[in-house]
């Protein structure tokens, strides 16, 4: 087994937020860490009112993780930010005197890396592939000035006076387009399967949601699968089907899992998954399972909630599955009842399903809502 990576959590925050609100926010990215396969040695917070312009978080900074990299032998640095490409590099090279072979990543090339080592089907391992090139892409012309300036024409090369860098950049582009049209293959062959589907009348459920929420664990318990439960983000990349028999319509129907949402996903990662999405375009209904006991409950659902708006399928008859009602606290009457209150539309159900309840509500609110749809 692999050495567990340190690593080092970086946060830049409005100078008004107090430091323990700031330090909460990084539980979500110690929770990715975790599943990455890193160890969280240090947190740095830095309140500023708007990123540093050269390297996002200030040359004071700068000289204080240099020194905590140093002192503690740190792997990698990961900001929790979306970040310019030159920013990253001019960091990278700021922290070399410290260690030679550091990392410097954002919060995407962190989920990128969770994909990678999460991916067991050849389409999902492509989708990866081309949103880690769409992400590196802009880096790639970032470093037009420092490594790839130098002239590339000359024998053997694509026109006098190309540069290193205009030829990368033709690489990068020929390589993203000969990967995008394989993925369309299998995009479209996946359409074709989901037509005939529906042509034969199959009805369909997608199961939805903020990662980590429980969706994997209840398509175990509708479907009878045994897919590998695990208390850890983005363990399903893959769409994986099953069936469910309905003695109300009497029929089966299919039911598929789905890679969890996350909040603050670059459009070019959605983009990217649109083919393992479709299972959930396609759905004749959408359970999205919420974790109940999740203090951040709200705004996981509108993260959920946007994507599905992103994805253009916000209009698709959805319920709101609330789970693991087995781990509330004596105010489960008072969260009930708020979720009663604000999401009623959605027809909310309440249920366990380590301990197996609600499970035929849930059932019988799938074969009511197809019966009509």
């Amino acid at each position: 087994m692999s050495l567990l990576k340190k690593v080092v959590l970086v946060d830049v925050v409005d100078p008004r937020s107090p430091t323990q609100d700031a330090v909460k926010e990084l539980g979500e990215l110690q929770s990715l860490v975790k599943t990455y396969g890193g160890v969280d040695i240090a947190n740095v917070i830095q309140h500023r009112t708007k990123p540093d312009k050269n390297t996002f978080i200030g040359s004071g900074k700068v000289e204080e993780l240099a020194e905590i990299i140093r002192l503690k032998k740190i792997d990698i640095v990961i900001i929790n930010a979306i970040v310019n490409h030159g920013q990253l590099f001019r960091l990278t090279q700021s922290f070399w005197p410290a260690n030679r072979l550091i990392q410097v990543w954002d919060r995407v090339d962190l989920i990128l890396n969770i994909f990678d080592r999460h991916a067991r089907t050849a389409e999902a391992k492509l989708q990866i592939e081309i949103a880690r090139m769409q992400h590196m892409g802009p880096r790639i012309s970032g470093l037009g000035n420092t490594y790839f300036s130098r002239q590339g024409g000359g024998t053997g090369g694509r026109g006098v006076g190309e540069t290193n860098m205009e030829l990368m950049k033709r690489h990068w582009k020929d390589h993203i387009k000969a990967k995008t049209l394989t993925l369309k293959k299998l995009t479209d062959n996946r359409q074709r399967q989901l037509d005939n589907r529906r042509n034969n009348g199959q009805k369909t459920v997608s199961i939805i949601g903020y990662t980590n929420a429980g969706k994997t664990a209840l398509f175990n318990r509708l479907t009878g699968k045994n897919k590998i439960v695990k208390d850890a983000l983005f363990v399903t990349l893959d769409s994986t089907l099953g069936k469910l028999y309905l003695p109300q319509l009497n029929q089966e129907i299919m039911i598929s899992d789905t890679i969890g949402f996350i909040k603050n996903l670059p459009p070019s990662l959605v983009e990217a998954f649109r083919s393992t999405l479709l299972e959930s375009t396609n759905a004749d209904l959408l359970l999205h399972i919420i974790d109940i006991t999740d203090d951040k409950m709200d705004i996981k659902i509108k993260v959920v909630e946007d994507l599905l708006k992103e994805m253009g399928i916000a209009d698709k008859k959805q319920i709101f599955v609330f789970n693991k009602i087995d781990a509330l606290s004596q105010k489960s009457n008072l969260i009930k009842k708020y979720i009663a209150d604000n999401f009623h539309t959605y027809n909310p159900l309440f249920i366990s399903v380590k301990d197996d309840i609600g499970i035929e509500s849930v059932k019988n609110v799938i074969s009511n809502a197809l019966s009509n749809n």
